[in-house]
């Protein structure tokens, strides 16, 4: 059995983290990338690496960059999209309103 490296380990925990923040299964995600979901599977545990092409696949299909896929999100990113989880979870009316404000704060700044 091959040794896993850490760097496939960890961005196989990145792409497995915004498949399911995208509400894609493997199997979904392993046909829309055209590879198998045994080989989406091995770069999600990092037993393999995954190739430039579908790292590119992978980016453009999700809508996320390289840097997001191979280094994750750092704390401020992370703080930050947890309050965008949380503005994007309210009522319409509240969503707006909280947008709105946010502007004016920071357009103040």
């Amino acid at each position: 059995m091959r040794e896993k490296k850490e760097i496939n380990i960890a961005v196989g925990n990145h792409i497995q983290l915004i498949r399911e923040e995208a509400g894609y299964t493997q199997d979904t995600l392993s046909e829309l990338l055209d590879i198998t979901p045994n080989h989406l599977s091995a770069i999600e545990r990092g037993v393999s690496g995954i190739s430039l092409e579908t790292l590119q696949r992978l980016c453009l299909l999700l809508g996320v960059s390289a840097d997001r896929i191979l280094f994750g999100l750092d704390a401020q990113e992370q703080e930050a999209l947890a309050i965008a989880r949380r503005i994007t979870d309210l009522k319409p009316e509240n969503r707006k309103q909280i947008q709105d404000l946010l502007s004016i704060i920071l357009d103040m700044l």
